[in-house]
């Protein structure tokens, strides 16, 4: 049992350490504006990227200079397209090594490298139709047909706002939790707090997809928030 334990130990140092090997990443290349841009440390197992990217070729490095030091986060897949649901990587010191190819140039390019997983997710992001407010802490709880519709920046459609009472109804299913969805019912598009039962208040991340975490008031009160779905953030505050 004891040996069992240690083996188990040594196994979570071991992933809790490949998840937080990378303190941080760049891109370079001719797809890159500028030559070089450095990922946003959204985790310690989650980088990302929102932004314009040219057609070209991109690496995904460690340094922002390519040295001795350097290593790559080159794609397992010849000529590895940065649009895709998920291609994996492995880490090289090759300079010559693959790189993730570039091939029509936008603005709203965004993806995410997982250093636990060894995975790159990447798109080319479309503005969403709808967003709404749904769960517990809402007037209208966890029905489907009954989220609130939030209002879109009709100067950049990416953004969305909310003002409205949140507060704990102890009659209903997780009274204090709630979610944002990109239609009224529960599928397909949410997006969802990184961990279970934040505060809004606190953090201001945002995920699309994955695993149905929610937010969970700390206090009631008349809330405006505002979601910026490119970049994957929220902003919340108590109004009154």
């Amino acid at each position: 049992m004891k040996r069992l334990y240690l083996l188990c130990m040594v196994m979570l140092s071991s992933l809790m350490l490949s998840a937080e090997e990378y303190k941080e990443l760049w891109i370079v290349g001719s797809a890159v504006p500028g030559g070089a841009q450095k990922l946003e440390k959204v985790s310690d197992a989650d980088f990302k990227y929102a932004g314009e990217l040219l057609v070209g070729e991109l690496r995904v490095t460690t340094t922002k200079k390519i040295g001795k030091t350097t290593r790559f986060l080159t794609p397992v897949l010849p000529d590895a397209n940065i649009v895709n649901r998920g291609l994996a990587w492995k880490e090289t010191t090759d300079v010559t090594s693959a790189a993730w190819q570039v091939v029509i140039a936008e603005n709203r390019y965004r993806f995410h490298v997982y250093t636990d997983r060894k995975q790159l997710y990447g798109e080319i992001f479309q503005p969403w139709g709808e967003l709404f407010i749904g769960g517990g802490a809402t007037a209208s709880g966890w029905k489907e047909g009954k989220m609130q519709l939030m209002k879109q920046n009709i100067d950049n459609p990416c953004i969305w706002t909310w003002e409205g009472e949140l507060k704990k109804h102890e009659n209903v299913e997780e009274p204090a939790s709630f979610k944002f969805q990109g239609q009224d019912r529960w599928y397909p598009k949410a997006i969802h707090p990184y961990s279970a039962d934040t505060d809004i208040l606190k953090d201001n991340r945002l995920r699309t997809g994955g695993s149905d975490t929610k937010w969970t008031l700390s206090r009631d009160g008349i809330y405006r928030i505002t979601i910026d779905l490119f970049n994957e953030k929220v902003k919340a505050e108590i109004v009154k």
